[in-house]
């Protein structure tokens, strides 16, 4: 249809911001579509054994199958240091502001369109790829200016190495979520080859269990008192009142013997059965936080104010590397899927905002130049920097400004703590 000259076909209409609600077609909902009857993916003993095996089978060139290792992550994300690792790398990007800009000016009215909850999910569940492999993500029904019931299509029934999404868990054929119509409502987040992070994290979250069931064991064996009864009679009624009595007195070990029978638990000399347990619970726990964080200082109570700030900049750099992957998939898959849906966001781009906080090797360099011309508060220092320091007397000679050769001492002291040749 031509209107004053100009071609203006409905199906040509790409960027226009859409005037009334979308409602997801019932065709359109892949996971509806394709899965009639969902299995439940039910939790079962895990083991290295079972690991190794739901890795090879997940590694499998010809015949691929996620299923098991699926079902691992699913219980090993149940330990509470993991989780909590898992948590603080994800809240540093769901914690950032997001921006559109164009040409580096910010459109505040696309701005306002993702502070929504729909943007939040689709961040949170993007972000989980780097650590489960991949995400397939569904959008629901455009009301109100914004998408609804964004959810994760279950990702036994997802085989990213095909692009598609199964009828059954151990099906390999199915149908794509790159073509029309579900390419239109949905998003695949991740590497179609990429097993995630808990992939490496698995190994030392079972070994961690299983320090955890000795120890607890050995609780049981050594450390709660065994009860013994002993007795020389043969009749089964008052043996049977015996055993009835050890059994009520607690949920200690308890036992009936004869008068002259022993029973002796031999432990280990050698070591403390303390250090033995806790320092390899410790272990997985550091070697968790290295994989997830990069360091370990952030998540250790034990750590120290100057390896910390180390630690902490090796964070940063893991946060940064998150916020280009995140913008990378805002880049070439959000926004192209924004502009499908006719929402205007040609030439626009989706970025984190720039964060103004001064880091302490800023903030020292800044401290210094103002101690040339007044005194700082000892608070100051111990609240910034984590140095107890005491304030010192001047005595009435001394001028009012400190001389370049303190000022010099002061920086090589700060350059030799932080490390920064700059400083």
């Amino acid at each position: 249809m031509k209107i004053l000259g100009y071609d203006i076909s409905l199906n040509k209409i790409q960027n226009a911001t859409p005037t009334q609600s979308q409602a997801l077609p019932e065709k359109s909902n892949i996971f509806r579509t394709q899965v009639k009857y969902q299995q439940t993916l039910s939790r079962t003993r895990q083991d290295i054994a079972t690991y190794r095996s739901a890795l090879q089978s997940a590694e499998s060139i010809t015949y691929p199958n996620r299923t098991e290792l699926y079902r691992l992550y699913k219980d090993i994300v149940m330990d509470a240091h993991l989780a909590s690792l898992i948590d603080t790398r994800k809240k540093a990007i769901l914690a950032s502001s997001f921006i559109v800009t164009k040409n580096g000016k910010e459109k505040l009215e696309k701005t306002e369109f993702l502070q929504k909850k729909w943007f939040y999910d689709f961040t949170n569940l993007a972000m989980d790829s780097i650590f489960w492999g991949h995400s397939l993500i569904q959008f629901g029904d455009f009301v109100n200016d914004e998408f609804t019931n964004l959810s994760l299509v279950p990702r036994e029934y997802v085989k990213p190495e095909f692009n598609v999404v199964v009828s059954n868990p151990s099906l390999m054929t199915g149908v794509s979520y790159l073509e029309t119509p579900f390419k239109e409502w949905v998003i695949g987040v991740g590497d179609r080859n990429c097993l995630g992070l808990l992939s490496q994290a698995a190994p030392l979250v079972l070994w961690k269990k299983n320090a955890l069931a000795g120890w607890a064991n050995y609780i049981e064996l050594i450390s709660i008192p065994i009860r013994i009864g002993k007795t020389d009679t043969r009749d089964e009624k008052t043996r049977a009142n015996m055993e009835e009595m050890l059994k009520t007195m607690g949920q200690a070990a308890y036992g009936i013997f004869d008068l002259e029978d022993t029973i002796e638990l031999i432990e280990s000399r050698n070591t403390s059965p303390y250090e033995i347990f806790d320092k390899m619970i410790e272990r997985c726990n550091s070697e968790l936080a290295k994989l997830i964080l990069g360091q370990t200082s952030t998540s250790d109570q034990k750590s120290y104010v100057g390896a910390a700030n180390v630690h902490e900049r090796v964070m940063h750099q893991v946060n940064e590397a998150d916020e280009i992957f995140i913008e990378n998939i805002f880049t070439y898959q959000l926004v192209p899927f924004l502009n499908m849906h006719g929402l205007g966001f040609n030439n626009l781009k989706i970025e984190s905002e720039a964060d103004d906080e001064l880091t302490l090797q800023d903030k020292a360099k800044i401290d210094i130049e103002l101690l040339k011309f007044y005194e700082i508060p000892a608070e100051y220092i111990l609240e910034t920097y984590g140095t107890p320091v005491i304030p010192r007397t001047i005595s009435p000679k001394t001028t009012d400004t400190l001389d370049d050769s303190k000022i010099t001492d002061v920086t090589n002291k700060l350059s030799d703590y932080y490390g920064d040749s700059k400083l």
